[in-house]
């Protein structure tokens, strides 16, 4: 099993110094060492961005070694054994860690004990060592079964069912761990793991975790870089938490029978053009792109709609989410596509702003292309309705 270390994937800040020479108890970690299969380390210190390199060792044959590192105040580093595995160590002044490790072996071969801090690290670790090792246990049993041809939706099914157990035992065991030693900083490696894509200690299912972190560390930690850090690191996620909240409420609000929210943006001549200025009318309120390929396939069939009924009493509001970052003049592919799609109707705007455009969490906007139609006494009569049914529901409406 090749177990990841995910250390790397954490933002972490420390303001320790380090240097070989004597120092009182109080102002040094000291690591006593047993490595085998490597005849070279390099003790680094992990600051905002990177793992810093401040000493480097020669092993001797033994493999047993003790180095004394200067900090003030609780810091991570990283032992390497310049083999392909770094291991992620938590020191506070006064502490004696005793480390016996293979550089040839998987992590959980590891041994590394002497403090709290250590012991928290070792937690969280066991955790991913029970989850990669059932997952590589899954991965076979799910290539053995396609391999000998009894592979099935029951056997899919198991298998999935096995994982999901496995992640919500995972997850119990580190809220338990941050339950516990939530004033502790080391607990803050917690927050930072993940089984692929999958953050096992999530901010929208468990915020009050992350908060409850923040207000221990303040308390024991006040000035520490890495609590200023997390609580910074928290404010963001807050800010976030409460931008998705406004815009599932905003959602919320987009459904038949409710009167239709004002929209007013700038058209290409930067004049203002409201959405309720149109009252009076059947509006199709469509969010679309240049970039998007759905919603330009959409535009002949928006064309047609247009063109059926513009003298009837119905009209199109175009609202465009053009402005990605990639894209080197998106002012230009909005106009052009407008001219090449031959979307003749007068009304269109954007932000220019792409996914970042204020309209989109203003209407809980999930993907494009999506379209509103407004009645004549602007309430909504349909919510993104597919593209062929519009046309009766129009007709209905006029």
């Amino acid at each position: 099993m090749n177990v990841k270390n995910t250390f790397f994937q954490i933002v972490l800040v420390s303001a320790a110094f380090a240097s070989c020479s004597l120092f009182s108890p109080k102002e040094q970690a000291v690591l006593n060492m047993d490595l085998q299969n490597t005849k070279r380390i390099a003790i680094l210190m992990a600051d905002t961005v990177q793992a810093i390199t401040i000493d480097s060792l020669d092993v001797p044959s033994s493999g047993r070694l003790s180095y004394k590192i200067k900090l003030s105040e609780p810091g991570f580093y990283v032992l390497d054994l310049l083999q392909g595995k770094r291991i992620p160590l938590y020191l506070e002044p006064g502490d004696y860690i005793t480390i016996k490790a293979d550089a040839t072996a998987d992590y959980d071969s590891d041994e590394i004990s002497g403090s709290e801090g250590v012991e928290i690290l070792n937690k969280i670790n066991k955790e991913n060592f029970i989850s990669f090792a059932l997952i590589d246990s899954l991965e076979s049993e799910l290539s053995k079964a396609e391999s000998n041809g009894t592979y099935n939706n029951e056997i899919r099914t198991e298998l999935d069912a096995a994982y999901e157990k496995r992640v919500k035992e995972h997850q119990e065991a580190l809220y338990s761990i941050i339950e516990k030693y939530y004033n502790r900083l080391p607990v803050i490696f917690a927050f930072y793991q993940s089984l692929g894509q999958l953050p096992l200690v999530s901010p929208v299912d468990k915020f009050e975790l992350f908060e409850k972190v923040e207000e221990g560390l303040r308390k024991k930690h006040p000035n520490n870089m890495h609590t200023i850090f997390f609580a910074n690191r928290n404010m963001k996620i807050k800010e976030a938490l409460e931008v998705e909240r406004k815009r599932k409420e905003n959602a919320a609000r987009i459904k038949e029978g409710n009167p239709m929210p004002d929209i007013a943006l700038a058209n290409d001549q930067g004049e203002i053009i409201k959405l309720s200025s149109l009252k009076g009318k059947v509006v199709l309120v469509d969010f679309w792109a240049a970039w998007c390929r759905p919603c330009r396939m959409n535009n002949p069939k928006i064309v047609t709609l247009y063109n059926k009924y513009k003298d009837k009493g119905f009209t199109v509001y175009s609202v465009s989410l053009d402005g990605l970052p990639n894209q080197p003049s998106p002012r230009d592919a909005w106009q052009n596509a407008i001219k090449d799609d031959q979307l003749n109707w007068p009304y269109h705007v954007s932000e220019l702003m792409g996914w970042n455009s204020n309209i989109v969490n203003e209407f809980g906007i999930e993907n494009i292309p999506y379209t509103i139609l407004v009645d004549k006494n602007g309430n909504i009569a349909a919510v993104n309705p597919p593209v062929d049914m519009i046309d009766a529901i129009v007709m209905r409406l006029l």
